[in-house]
């Protein structure tokens, strides 16, 4: 579907947090014609919809977790740091690619063979980040250099986009190009709606919702409606002390999360919304949290929709074509309506 390949090209576009020069240009390209957009001093994309009403904010995150590069070894092998939630146990064996000035270079994290383990190593099976390396098939760091490698280069893992049955959906980044997708999706919806709306695609939140602090600060709306992923547990092997959550049953309206509860008030009006327009929707507490957290600071009525996502912040994130669909039907009758 046409769909789904613009959203395919939001995926792959790098974002690590702190470098999402990439993703917000491949952003831009696609609203630009929508009306008039900004870039702040902290790197967000604003597109703003001047009309009446109350001021409704719309956001959703660009960056990615990844890595950057934290030093060249003589030998050409890259030492790496974390940048965002990324676990030691997806790190080994993995294709990757750093970007820098002179473009993309390809590298693989290599790992000890089992031929040459050791009774040590067999006891420490999750090899922390600290120990891990990048293979760019350098063998000095001349050649690493001459190949356009500098520290802090960004890393991001390869992100091929699979399809599994039916309309399910399999790769990093999903967390949150989806939300990134919906936005744009709306954006398209709201442009002659004539009530005022503000737009926005942010920048490091996987490293402590930055970029929606700097916008709280700065255009500090009535509403806020933050948009997600939603870690869900229709997977194997997990407890069932949060809510049950399953892919191709609707976004979510996240209730609660560690840091943040969304406004009552705007949860029975989306609830109604979605009653009202036959839409299905879930209901959810989970972990983590938000920009709509940190918006929710300066005074705003919150809430966070999010669209259900096996295996977050892993390599292999999976999500249902429905989920996304409906969560840009939820959002179009449920932000016209705003009282």
């Amino acid at each position: 579907m046409k769909e789904i390949e613009e959203f395919e090209k939001i995926i792959k576009a790098p974002g690590v947090s702190g470098y999402e020069d990439q993703v917000r240009e491949m952003i831009e390209s696609m609203v630009s014609d929508l009306g008039e957009t900004r870039i702040d001093n902290m790197g967000n994309l604003i597109l703003e919809f001047p009309g009446e009403g109350p001021h409704t904010a719309i956001v959703a995150h660009m960056d990615e977790i990844g890595m950057v590069v934290s030093n060249i070894e003589k030998n050409g092998y890259l030492r790496v740091m974390k940048i965002g939630g990324v676990k030691d146990s997806l790190l080994l064996g993995r294709h990757v690619t750093i970007h820098t000035v002179k473009g993309p270079v390809n590298g693989v994290i290599g790992h000890k063979a089992p031929h040459l383990t050791t009774d040590q190593d067999k006891k420490d099976e999750i090899v922390p980040w600290t120990s891990t390396y990048v293979d760019i098939g350098a063998s000095s760091e001349e050649e690493a250099k001459e190949m356009g490698i500098d520290v802090p280069d960004p890393i991001t893992f390869l992100k091929p986009l699979r399809k599994l049955r039916d309309k399910m959906l399999a790769s990093r980044g999903m967390d949150n190009r989806i939300g990134c997708y919906g936005l744009i999706q709306l954006a398209r919806k709201l442009k002659d709606s004539g009530k005022h709306f503000t737009l926005v695609w942010s920048v490091q939140e996987e490293i402590g919702l930055r970029g929606a602090k700097v916008v709280g600060n700065t255009i500090k709306p009535d509403y806020v409606i933050a948009l997600d992923t939603y870690t869900t547990s229709d997977s194997p092997g997990l407890d069932s002390f949060y809510k049950p959550i399953t892919l191709g049953k609707g976004p979510v309206l996240r209730m609660v999360d560690v840091r943040a509860i969304s406004s009552p008030k705007l949860v029975k009006h989306f609830k109604q919304i979605a009653e009202k327009n036959d839409i299905s929707v879930q209901y959810g507490v989970t972990g983590g949290t938000t920009d709509g957290m940190a918006l929710q600071e300066f005074g705003s009525l919150m809430i966070a929709i999010g669209v259900p996502v096996r295996y977050s912040h892993s390599t292999v994130e999976v999500a249902h074509w429905d989920d996304v669909e409906a969560l840009v039907d939820l959002l179009e009758a449920g932000v016209k309506e705003l009282p």
